[in-house]
């Protein structure tokens, strides 16, 4: 047996161990996930340290691992986390989930019992579905040209043209931190030209979503094309 596949048996061991007798005495503390901060944490020198990030599943984990040895359940629920240097020291890892957010922590290794450290994602997870409903709102708005609840401001400005193609953007939409944008797309040319509206929208910084995906630009004719970014909160 070589020296990795010695240290991950014993590894196993350990866990089934303190799951089997300490399981119960562990210490749970629960933290809100802040994919911007990174999250200052307490973690047992001897004792199990298990990590979960629920609702989602924890899929990798970057550090470096000459300080710690690591264990995942077999469904991704949790992550099993031993410390290998001494109390005091700290260690930095990033945690990437299913649904592609990580988070940051520094672990401090402390003289404590094991910990069971929860990294709670539902609040985050609430808003990812809200902001979902409000980017599909502002596009039916913008294709409808409506208002509902957004902020409209009608602007008629010309912005960089693509090849021979001009732009111009006809109206801005704005609600909390999500921008929206119509412009309208015309060839002046004499040859109907195939648009992949990708190329357009993936100019724009923290792309949400655009419509339509592909267009006939015929010639001397015109498409509306919809853009929604997410800009900083002021």
């Amino acid at each position: 047996m070589n020296t990795g596949k010695a240290i991950n048996a014993v590894l196993k061991l350990i866990i089934c161990y303190f799951l089997l007798f300490y399981g119960s005495a562990t210490l749970a503390e629960t933290y809100r996930a802040k994919s911007d901060e990174r999250l200052q944490v307490k973690i047992s020198k001897s004792g199990l340290n298990r990590i979960s990030n629920p609702p989602y599943k924890i899929t990798q984990v970057t550090g470096d691992d000459s300080k710690f040895r690591l264990k995942y359940d077999e469904d991704g629920s949790n992550i099993y986390l031993m410390p290998l240097g001494a109390i005091g020291d700290r260690l930095e890892i990033s945690i990437r989930n299913n649904a592609g957010a990580v988070q940051d922590l520094e672990l401090l290794v402390s003289d404590t019992r094991g910990k069971s450290i929860v990294i709670d994602g539902k609040i985050n997870k609430r808003r990812e579905e809200t902001e979902k409903k409000d980017i599909a709102e502002m596009l039916r708005a913008m294709k409808d040209n409506i208002k509902l609840k957004f902020y409209v401001r009608d602007m008629k400005q010309a912005s960089s043209g693509i090849g021979i193609l001009k732009v111009e953007q006809l109206k801005s939409y704005k609600y909390k931190n999500l921008l929206g944008g119509v412009f309208e797309i015309t060839n002046p040319g004499k040859e109907r030209i195939a648009f992949d509206v990708s190329i357009f929208a993936g100019g724009f910084d923290n792309l949400k979503s655009f419509y339509p995906t592909m267009e006939i630009i015929e010639p001397k004719g015109t498409i509306k094309v919809l853009v929604v970014q997410k800009i900083a909160e002021k």
